[in-house]
């Protein structure tokens, strides 16, 4: 898992066939040795509040984005329209120059 802290809104993110999927629209760091994600957000309305209003517009399962809360992620600005998505941290498998390189296991776009 890459250090977050290197990630910049508009950098482009390129899957592990080496093609540009998109932009990064923002970054959320985590804490990885956290059990829970509880406190990993000051919001309003707690961690139910916070999961809602942070992953309304795309699909994100309760378990998922508790997971996304607790490693970090970044949430990508999809090629195309409507293509918007997150990747946890651990799905990053480098970060240099021409920007944000995700891993195998990262999901298929």
């Amino acid at each position: 898992m890459n250090d977050l802290s290197e990630v910049r809104e508009g950098m482009d993110v390129i899957n592990a066939e080496g093609k540009k999927i998109g932009t990064v629209k923002s970054v959320k760091m985590g804490d990885p040795q956290a059990v829970t994600p509880e406190g990993q957000t000051q919001e309003r309305g707690g961690l139910v509040s916070f999961l809602a209003g942070a992953f309304s517009t795309e699909e994100v399962d309760e378990e998922r984005a508790q997971r996304l809360l607790r490693l970090g992620y970044i949430h990508v600005d999809g090629t195309g329209i409507g293509n918007n998505f997150y990747e946890a941290a651990d799905a990053v498998e480098r970060i240099d120059d021409a920007g944000v390189h995700l891993s195998s296991s990262a999901a298929s776009r």
